[in-house]
Protein backbone atom coordinates (compact mmCIF):
# COMPACT_ATOMS: atom_id res chain seq x y z
CA UNK A 1 0.00 0.00 0.00
CA UNK A 2 2.67 2.17 1.29
CA UNK A 3 4.45 1.81 -2.28
CA UNK A 4 1.23 3.11 -4.08
CA UNK A 5 0.77 6.29 -1.66
CA UNK A 6 4.50 6.65 -3.04
CA UNK A 7 4.20 6.31 -6.58
CA UNK A 8 0.45 8.19 -6.74
CA UNK A 9 2.86 11.45 -4.81
CA UNK A 10 5.27 11.18 -7.85
CA UNK A 11 2.57 11.25 -10.65
CA UNK A 12 1.10 14.20 -9.52
CA UNK A 13 3.99 15.90 -8.79
CA UNK A 14 4.63 15.36 -12.27
CA UNK A 15 1.92 17.02 -13.52
CA UNK A 16 2.12 19.09 -16.90
CA UNK A 17 2.73 22.63 -15.36
CA UNK A 18 5.30 21.64 -13.33
CA UNK A 19 8.43 22.99 -14.01
CA UNK A 20 11.27 20.99 -16.61
CA UNK A 21 12.36 17.85 -14.89
CA UNK A 22 15.95 19.02 -14.89
CA UNK A 23 15.66 22.10 -12.94
CA UNK A 24 15.87 22.16 -9.07
CA UNK A 25 17.98 18.78 -9.56
CA UNK A 26 21.10 17.62 -7.99
CA UNK A 27 22.09 14.18 -8.29
CA UNK A 28 25.37 11.80 -7.46
CA UNK A 29 26.82 8.71 -8.91
CA UNK A 30 28.22 7.48 -5.08
CA UNK A 31 30.54 4.77 -5.09
CA UNK A 32 32.57 3.38 -2.30
CA UNK A 33 34.90 0.79 -0.92
CA UNK A 34 35.16 0.30 2.70
CA UNK A 35 37.37 -2.74 4.93
CA UNK A 36 37.32 -3.42 8.50
CA UNK A 37 39.33 -5.52 10.23
CA UNK A 38 38.17 -6.53 14.00
CA UNK A 39 40.59 -8.33 16.85
CA UNK A 40 41.00 -11.50 15.67
CA UNK A 41 42.30 -9.99 12.42
CA UNK A 42 39.43 -11.35 10.19
CA UNK A 43 38.99 -8.78 7.26
CA UNK A 44 35.24 -8.07 6.01
CA UNK A 45 34.97 -5.75 3.26
CA UNK A 46 32.13 -3.90 1.86
CA UNK A 47 30.75 -1.79 -1.70
CA UNK A 48 28.75 0.60 -2.36
CA UNK A 49 27.63 1.45 -5.84
CA UNK A 50 24.63 4.15 -5.73
CA UNK A 51 22.55 7.17 -6.93
CA UNK A 52 21.92 10.13 -4.00
CA UNK A 53 19.83 12.32 -6.30
CA UNK A 54 17.51 15.58 -4.84
CA UNK A 55 14.59 16.96 -6.33
CA UNK A 56 12.44 20.09 -5.75
CA UNK A 57 8.81 19.56 -8.24
CA UNK A 58 7.26 23.26 -8.43
CA UNK A 59 5.13 24.95 -11.19
CA UNK A 60 5.77 28.38 -12.16
CA UNK A 61 4.03 29.91 -8.65
CA UNK A 62 4.62 27.02 -5.48
CA UNK A 63 7.08 24.04 -4.79
CA UNK A 64 4.81 20.74 -4.56
CA UNK A 65 7.03 17.86 -3.56
CA UNK A 66 10.80 17.53 -2.58
CA UNK A 67 12.15 13.93 -3.82
CA UNK A 68 15.30 12.53 -1.62
CA UNK A 69 16.11 9.03 -3.83
CA UNK A 70 19.14 7.05 -2.66
CA UNK A 71 19.10 3.81 -4.12
CA UNK A 72 22.63 1.64 -3.52
CA UNK A 73 23.73 -1.99 -4.62
CA UNK A 74 25.93 -3.17 -0.95
CA UNK A 75 27.90 -6.21 -1.31
CA UNK A 76 29.17 -7.69 1.88
CA UNK A 77 31.88 -10.32 2.23
CA UNK A 78 33.14 -11.96 5.42
CA UNK A 79 31.02 -9.80 7.49
CA UNK A 80 30.24 -11.35 10.85
CA UNK A 81 28.53 -10.67 12.90
CA UNK A 82 25.99 -10.19 10.47
CA UNK A 83 23.07 -7.82 10.18
CA UNK A 84 19.66 -8.89 9.63
CA UNK A 85 19.36 -7.08 6.53
CA UNK A 86 21.57 -9.33 4.40
CA UNK A 87 21.35 -13.57 4.13
CA UNK A 88 24.51 -14.10 5.02
CA UNK A 89 28.53 -13.01 5.92
CA UNK A 90 28.43 -12.99 1.61
CA UNK A 91 25.94 -11.32 0.16
CA UNK A 92 24.47 -8.66 -2.39
CA UNK A 93 21.54 -6.61 -1.19
CA UNK A 94 19.63 -3.39 -2.54
CA UNK A 95 19.49 -0.71 0.34
CA UNK A 96 16.76 1.76 0.48
CA UNK A 97 19.09 4.47 2.32
CA UNK A 98 16.43 7.20 2.43
CA UNK A 99 14.21 7.28 -0.52
CA UNK A 100 10.87 9.39 -0.17
CA UNK A 101 8.51 12.24 -1.15
CA UNK A 102 8.20 15.02 0.86
CA UNK A 103 5.06 17.13 0.02
CA UNK A 104 4.81 20.54 0.79
CA UNK A 105 1.37 21.42 2.23
CA UNK A 106 1.86 24.52 3.77
CA UNK A 107 4.40 26.71 1.46
CA UNK A 108 5.93 28.28 4.28
CA UNK A 109 7.35 24.71 5.39
CA UNK A 110 5.83 24.62 8.06
CA UNK A 111 3.54 21.74 7.14
CA UNK A 112 4.97 18.73 5.27
CA UNK A 113 3.81 15.08 4.67
CA UNK A 114 6.70 12.79 3.53
CA UNK A 115 6.26 9.49 2.34
CA UNK A 116 8.50 6.48 1.76
CA UNK A 117 11.63 5.37 3.55
CA UNK A 118 12.72 8.03 5.58
CA UNK A 119 15.06 7.81 8.60
CA UNK A 120 13.31 7.10 12.06
CA UNK A 121 13.71 10.79 13.85
CA UNK A 122 15.29 10.05 16.66
CA UNK A 123 18.45 12.18 18.21
CA UNK A 124 21.41 13.57 16.58
CA UNK A 125 21.31 11.65 13.83
CA UNK A 126 17.66 13.45 12.80
CA UNK A 127 19.60 16.33 12.08
CA UNK A 128 23.04 15.46 10.80
CA UNK A 129 22.62 12.37 8.26
CA UNK A 130 25.37 9.89 8.98
CA UNK A 131 24.19 8.31 5.83
CA UNK A 132 27.36 6.50 3.66
CA UNK A 133 30.55 7.82 6.32
CA UNK A 134 32.11 5.63 9.27
CA UNK A 135 31.20 8.19 11.73
CA UNK A 136 27.28 7.38 12.96
CA UNK A 137 25.20 7.88 15.98
CA UNK A 138 24.19 4.33 16.94
CA UNK A 139 20.67 3.91 15.32
CA UNK A 140 21.08 0.34 14.32
CA UNK A 141 22.08 -0.28 17.61
CA UNK A 142 19.67 0.96 19.58
CA UNK A 143 16.61 0.08 17.51
CA UNK A 144 17.67 -2.32 15.50
CA UNK A 145 17.08 -0.04 11.89
CA UNK A 146 18.42 3.12 11.09
CA UNK A 147 15.45 4.05 8.36
CA UNK A 148 12.76 2.58 7.71
CA UNK A 149 9.55 2.23 5.36
CA UNK A 150 6.54 4.72 6.96
CA UNK A 151 4.78 8.64 6.44
CA UNK A 152 5.75 11.31 8.56
CA UNK A 153 4.32 15.15 9.18
CA UNK A 154 7.00 17.58 9.40
CA UNK A 155 7.47 20.91 9.48
CA UNK A 156 10.22 24.00 9.99
CA UNK A 157 8.52 26.72 12.31
CA UNK A 158 11.52 29.30 12.01
CA UNK A 159 13.11 29.00 15.38
CA UNK A 160 12.39 25.35 16.30
CA UNK A 161 11.53 22.01 13.39
CA UNK A 162 10.09 18.91 14.60
CA UNK A 163 8.86 15.66 12.50
CA UNK A 164 7.00 12.90 13.98
CA UNK A 165 6.84 9.33 12.08
CA UNK A 166 4.49 5.82 12.13
CA UNK A 167 6.94 3.72 10.32
CA UNK A 168 6.51 -0.56 9.63
CA UNK A 169 9.33 -1.12 11.68
CA UNK A 170 10.67 -3.35 9.17
CA UNK A 171 13.86 -2.01 7.86
CA UNK A 172 14.98 -2.36 4.55
CA UNK A 173 12.27 -4.38 3.16
CA UNK A 174 8.60 -3.51 3.75
CA UNK A 175 6.76 -6.19 5.74
CA UNK A 176 4.23 -6.48 8.02
CA UNK A 177 4.06 -7.49 11.24
CA UNK A 178 5.25 -4.13 13.03
CA UNK A 179 4.60 -0.25 13.83
CA UNK A 180 6.18 2.64 15.58
CA UNK A 181 5.79 6.02 15.70
CA UNK A 182 8.62 8.07 16.80
CA UNK A 183 9.55 11.96 16.79
CA UNK A 184 11.18 14.55 17.16
CA UNK A 185 10.87 18.37 18.42
CA UNK A 186 14.38 20.61 18.19
CA UNK A 187 15.51 24.32 17.49
CA UNK A 188 16.82 24.86 14.42
CA UNK A 189 19.68 22.94 13.19
CA UNK A 190 21.67 25.53 11.77
CA UNK A 191 22.18 27.61 14.88
CA UNK A 192 25.65 27.31 16.96
CA UNK A 193 23.41 26.17 19.80
CA UNK A 194 21.32 22.96 18.92
CA UNK A 195 18.71 20.93 21.29
CA UNK A 196 15.84 18.41 20.29
CA UNK A 197 13.49 15.85 22.02
CA UNK A 198 12.62 12.44 21.04
CA UNK A 199 10.29 9.87 21.48
CA UNK A 200 9.47 5.94 20.15
CA UNK A 201 7.27 3.58 20.98
CA UNK A 202 6.43 0.25 19.37
CA UNK A 203 6.51 -3.31 17.92
CA UNK A 204 9.48 -4.26 14.82
CA UNK A 205 9.07 -6.59 12.60
CA UNK A 206 11.47 -9.40 14.85
CA UNK A 207 9.10 -9.21 17.68
CA UNK A 208 11.20 -7.08 19.71
CA UNK A 209 8.64 -4.02 21.39
CA UNK A 210 10.63 -1.13 22.06
CA UNK A 211 10.23 2.35 23.91
CA UNK A 212 12.66 5.33 24.03
CA UNK A 213 12.61 9.09 25.24
CA UNK A 214 15.86 11.28 24.19
CA UNK A 215 17.38 14.51 24.66
CA UNK A 216 20.34 16.17 22.17
CA UNK A 217 22.23 18.67 22.52
CA UNK A 218 25.25 20.32 20.09
CA UNK A 219 27.05 23.66 20.80
CA UNK A 220 29.58 25.14 17.99
CA UNK A 221 32.80 27.16 18.89
CA UNK A 222 34.06 28.13 15.75
CA UNK A 223 36.05 25.11 14.42
CA UNK A 224 35.23 23.15 17.01
CA UNK A 225 31.57 20.65 18.18
CA UNK A 226 30.61 19.36 21.30
CA UNK A 227 27.39 17.07 20.61
CA UNK A 228 25.66 14.78 23.37
CA UNK A 229 22.82 12.51 23.25
CA UNK A 230 21.33 10.64 26.27
CA UNK A 231 18.78 7.81 26.00
CA UNK A 232 16.44 5.63 27.95
CA UNK A 233 13.87 3.48 27.81
CA UNK A 234 12.69 -0.38 27.77
CA UNK A 235 13.08 -3.29 25.28
CA UNK A 236 10.15 -5.10 26.46
CA UNK A 237 8.56 -6.68 28.72
CA UNK A 238 11.69 -6.02 30.92
CA UNK A 239 14.89 -4.96 30.03
CA UNK A 240 15.92 -1.37 31.24
CA UNK A 241 18.00 0.64 28.46
CA UNK A 242 20.61 3.65 29.09
CA UNK A 243 22.41 5.25 26.47
CA UNK A 244 24.54 7.81 26.09
CA UNK A 245 26.78 9.43 23.19
CA UNK A 246 29.54 12.30 23.32
CA UNK A 247 31.57 13.47 20.68
CA UNK A 248 34.09 15.94 20.56
CA UNK A 249 35.12 16.73 16.64
CA UNK A 250 37.02 19.30 14.16
CA UNK A 251 36.73 21.00 11.09
CA UNK A 252 39.78 22.85 9.70
CA UNK A 253 39.29 26.42 8.24
CA UNK A 254 39.54 24.91 4.24
CA UNK A 255 36.73 21.80 5.06
CA UNK A 256 38.93 19.23 3.83
CA UNK A 257 39.61 17.27 7.34
CA UNK A 258 37.41 16.58 9.70
CA UNK A 259 38.01 14.61 12.59
CA UNK A 260 36.14 13.25 15.85
CA UNK A 261 36.11 11.59 19.05
CA UNK A 262 33.38 9.85 20.68
CA UNK A 263 32.30 8.35 23.64
CA UNK A 264 29.78 5.33 23.81
CA UNK A 265 28.38 4.20 27.24
CA UNK A 266 25.42 1.13 26.92
CA UNK A 267 23.46 0.26 29.80
CA UNK A 268 21.67 -3.15 29.84
CA UNK A 269 19.96 -3.68 33.11
CA UNK A 270 22.94 -4.32 35.38
CA UNK A 271 25.56 -4.83 32.57
CA UNK A 272 27.51 -1.99 31.06
CA UNK A 273 28.96 -1.62 27.62
CA UNK A 274 31.81 1.14 27.46
CA UNK A 275 33.45 2.21 23.97
CA UNK A 276 35.33 5.37 22.32
CA UNK A 277 35.35 5.77 18.79
CA UNK A 278 38.70 8.13 16.73
CA UNK A 279 38.39 8.77 13.49
CA UNK A 280 39.05 11.66 10.41
CA UNK A 281 37.80 12.19 6.55
CA UNK A 282 40.17 13.69 4.32
CA UNK A 283 38.05 15.91 1.32
CA UNK A 284 40.65 17.55 0.34
CA UNK A 285 39.97 16.26 -3.44
CA UNK A 286 37.23 17.15 -5.66
CA UNK A 287 35.46 13.96 -5.56
CA UNK A 288 37.20 11.77 -3.35
CA UNK A 289 37.03 11.61 -0.17
CA UNK A 290 39.13 9.18 2.25
CA UNK A 291 38.27 8.19 5.84
CA UNK A 292 39.11 6.13 8.93
CA UNK A 293 38.14 5.22 12.29
CA UNK A 294 39.48 2.81 14.98
CA UNK A 295 37.32 1.45 17.55
CA UNK A 296 38.15 0.07 21.15
CA UNK A 297 36.29 -1.16 23.58
CA UNK A 298 36.16 -0.65 27.32
CA UNK A 299 33.92 -2.27 28.95
CA UNK A 300 31.94 -5.30 27.87
CA UNK A 301 28.45 -6.04 28.30
CA UNK A 302 28.81 -9.91 29.26
CA UNK A 303 32.25 -9.47 30.99
CA UNK A 304 33.72 -10.95 27.74
CA UNK A 305 37.27 -10.35 25.78
CA UNK A 306 37.36 -6.46 24.63
CA UNK A 307 36.40 -5.67 20.87
CA UNK A 308 38.25 -3.30 18.68
CA UNK A 309 38.15 -2.40 15.15
CA UNK A 310 40.34 -0.59 11.97
CA UNK A 311 37.93 1.18 9.39
CA UNK A 312 38.90 2.63 6.85
CA UNK A 313 37.21 3.94 3.92
CA UNK A 314 37.17 5.57 0.42
CA UNK A 315 34.26 7.24 -1.65
CA UNK A 316 33.98 8.42 -5.33
CA UNK A 317 31.55 11.10 -6.24
CA UNK A 318 30.69 11.99 -9.58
Amino acid sequence: MLYKILILALLLASQTNAAPWNENLRWSLDLSSRARINRANDLATFGFIGLDMHKVVSTRSRDLVTLTLQPYLTRVDNLKPTPPIFDGPDDWELVWRIFNANIKILQNGALNLRLGHLEIPFGLEHPISTNGTLRDFQHGRNFGVKADWGVSVNGDLGANEYEIAWTSGSGNKLREGGGVVSGRIGSDRDANLVYGLSFLNGKFVNGQERSRFGVDIQWYIRTFGLLGEVSFGKDKPTKDIRRFIGELNWRNSDETIFAWLQLLANEEQEMDDLSIKVGAEYGAWRRLALSTQYVQQLEHLTGGELGRSLLAQLRYRY
